[in-house]
């Protein structure tokens, strides 16, 4: 065997976890194909077990032929093989790369047993690829980081034994070992799109660089290792200051205003990747976090980005899951048939009654039925423990109630009386007697209202 092809070899035992389950995500193309040759070949002298799985993108007319094809592959190789079929959305903004690759490994997550490793077949060529991506994109250090060679994924792990490996040294292996043993692979018409900004990278700019810097692939993939270490370090630094500032969702203004502008950021782009969000766009975050740490008091910016926001107010930053629209009181109050539960919409939440609470709302309040309204200004209510009737602009700053909340707050009334503002407060004619049982009130599923 040739040195390039003991080269692929040797970088699969490399990788392999002693007595694991391994699962090759086989596209049916030459790299893959390489790497499910490799792993067959192996079983004879380690220990684990294989399985291979194809993701059908239903993107090309021939989509159906790479399903057999893969399928007899696998056969010949004696390894386990079935195909899941995805559907690709395009249409959303990300274009076709992205969400062909997000369906893809949805699917392969979904289809990954317990402690299951996952095995791609991404070789240098393709690190040198995603980090000069990201390197135009302005990605930062996370992004020249590059494709990671080990993580979690779902209830396994995500390898990929081939990173280090040159794309000379696979062609060669497909050249001299899968060839003579009569082993053809699949060619993607979209690998030869220019239209795609990986393919223009591939065929465009990473041969002019390998031509002036024949060790460029190598060389950005050592670069990638330092990236993804300093990202880590980064990452520690985060969480040591989320330690002191974060609570839940929010994150304490005199603690966070007592790092420089550089760890505040740090801090925002963790929390936001800790909750599976895309981190804001660089300006965007440079200037809305200023604005936010740096506003005058009773003032109230929001930094807002693919959907997720973070407001301010009193001591607190807010990190909202959902953006919070401007509340519209309904033009007429909903009926609430017999406590039931009762669906508010999106951050509204859910109303309903339980039985079996002392200072709970009285049975009898029910007798002519219940509505459900949200505030439109000058609602008062006595609160059972309170002496004086109470504005609920007065409650709600007297409790701390988040004032972007306020209008999605449910107000529960009867008779045409309010009696009770959700499952804060019940007005002193609405509660139950001492010594009997009440109604408690639960509102539930809705954005944090402190």
């Amino acid at each position: 065997m040739r040195p390039d092809c003991d080269d692929v070899r040797q970088a699969v035992l490399r990788s392999l976890p002693e007595g694991a389950r391994l699962c090759v995500a086989f596209s049916g193309g030459r790299d893959s194909t390489v790497l499910l040759h490799v792993l067959a070949d192996l079983r004879g002298s380690q220990r684990f077990e294989l399985r291979a799985v194809h993701v059908d993108h239903g993107l090309q007319a021939a989509a159906g032929d790479w399903v057999a094809h893969c399928a007899e592959v696998a056969l010949g190789l004696g390894v386990p093989c079935h195909s899941l079929r995805v559907a690709v959305r395009a249409d959303d903004g990300r274009g076709c790369e992205a969400a062909a690759r997000e369906a893809r490994y949805a699917a392969l997550r979904a289809a990954l047993g317990a402690g299951e490793w996952l095995l791609t077949a991404h070789h240098a060529g393709d690190q040198l690829e995603t980090v000069l991506l990201h390197l135009f994109r302005g990605s930062g250090l996370s992004g020249l980081a590059g494709i990671p060679r080990d993580a979690a994924f779902g209830p396994g792990r995500l390898c990929r034994p081939l990173l280090d490996v040159a794309e000379e040294s696979l062609a060669a292996y497909a050249g001299d070992v899968l060839a003579p043993a009569g082993l053809v692979w699949v060619t993607d018409p979209m690998n030869a799109d220019t239209g795609f900004d990986r393919v223009f990278v591939r065929r465009e700019v990473a041969p002019v660089l390998r031509r002036r810097f024949p060790a460029v692939a190598g060389a950005v993939g050592r670069t990638a290792v330092l990236a993804a270490e300093a990202a880590c370090l980064l990452d520690d630094l985060a969480r040591a200051d989320a330690g002191d500032a974060v609570e839940d969702h929010r994150v304490s203004l005199p603690v966070i205003g007592r790092l420089g502008p550089a760890r505040q950021r740090n801090l925002i782009r963790l929390l936001a990747r800790d909750r599976g969000w895309a981190t804001p766009p660089e300006r965007r975050l440079r200037e809305g976090l200023a604005q936010l740490v740096g506003a005058a008091p009773g003032r109230q910016p929001a930094l807002r980005w693919g959907g997720h926001e973070i407001r301010r107010f009193r001591e607190h930053l807010h990190l909202l899951d959902i953006a919070v629209p401007a509340p519209v009181a309904a033009a007429a109050p909903m009926p609430w048939q017999s406590g039931e539960k009762l669906e508010l919409g999106r951050i509204r939440g859910t109303l309903e009654l339980r039985d079996g609470s002392p200072g709970g709302l009285a049975p009898a309040v029910l007798a002519g039925g219940l509505e459900v309204s949200f505030r439109a200004g000058g609602e008062r209510v006595r609160p059972g423990a309170d002496r004086h009737h109470r504005t609920l602009k007065y409650l709600f700053q007297s409790r701390g109630v988040v004032p972007w909340m306020r209008g999605h707050v449910p107000l529960i009334v009867a008779g045409g009386q309010l009696a009770a503002v959700a499952d804060l407060w019940i007005a002193d004619w609405a509660v139950a007697p001492p010594g009997s049982s009440g109604l408690a009130i639960l509102w539930t599923g809705h954005a944090p209202i402190w």
